[in-house]
């Protein structure tokens, strides 16, 4: 995907339920610098990770992105955009871009602990929390979307720590019916759709 400073880009963060219009202020590297149409930063919190959309006539691009810096003062975000291609080779399932919160939990534990994803796949996600846990652990997954109610069973794979005492995971999805992986991968397969729909009510 590629960010031209001239026209409006769209975003999406978990926290709010319809696509953000933004304006370019600024593009050095991976850095991206912009500032909501609407004047509103307050739904942005340092690390929130953020599904960038750009449009034309007869496609939609999509990336990720998380939020590095919040200027009230100015109502600005700066962005540093993640670069999560893989090489043709080596994919296995595509990863899709998102910004969403779930609920999990330890094995045996009945402490929820939330979490933010970056991106998902069909067997597998990255994500943020404030939690710390272990390479290996055991975990359960909900992901409750407009639509759906999904429940994993997942392990932790890798980890690692970030500023703001938390932590980023890559988390494999180990176990869930043959129902639930039909839907799942529907919903996945639907994404830029989705955002399709949301794009005539962007603000």
């Amino acid at each position: 995907m590629t960010i031209d400073p001239r026209y409006e880009i769209l975003l999406s963060i978990y926290s709010i339920d319809y696509l953000l219009r933004c304006n370019v202020v600024e593009l050095a590297g991976k850095e991206l610098r912009l500032a909501p149409v609407s004047g509103k930063t307050d739904m942005f919190q340092p690390l929130d990770p953020v599904v960038l959309i750009s449009h034309d006539t007869d496609r939609i691009m999509t990336m990720s992105a998380d939020v590095a810096d919040i200027d009230q003062q100015s109502c600005c975000i700066t962005l540093i955009m993640r670069n999560e291609e893989v090489p043709h080779e080596r994919r296995v399932f595509e990863r899709y871009p998102v910004s969403l919160m779930i609920s999990a939990r330890k094995k045996y534990s009945n402490k929820r602990l939330h979490m933010l994803v970056r991106n998902i796949s069909l067997y597998g996600m990255m994500v943020i929390s404030e939690v710390e846990l272990d390479v290996e652990e055991q975990i359960d997954i909900d992901l409750i979307t407009e639509k759906n109610m999904f429940y994993f069973s997942g392990m932790v794979v890798w980890k690692n720590r970030l500023v703001n005492d938390s932590f980023e995971y890559g988390l494999q999805l180990t176990h869930y019916d043959i129902a639930t992986r039909y839907m799942f991968q529907e919903y996945l397969t639907k994404q830029k759709t989705n955002f399709a729909n949301m794009i005539p009510r962007a603000r």
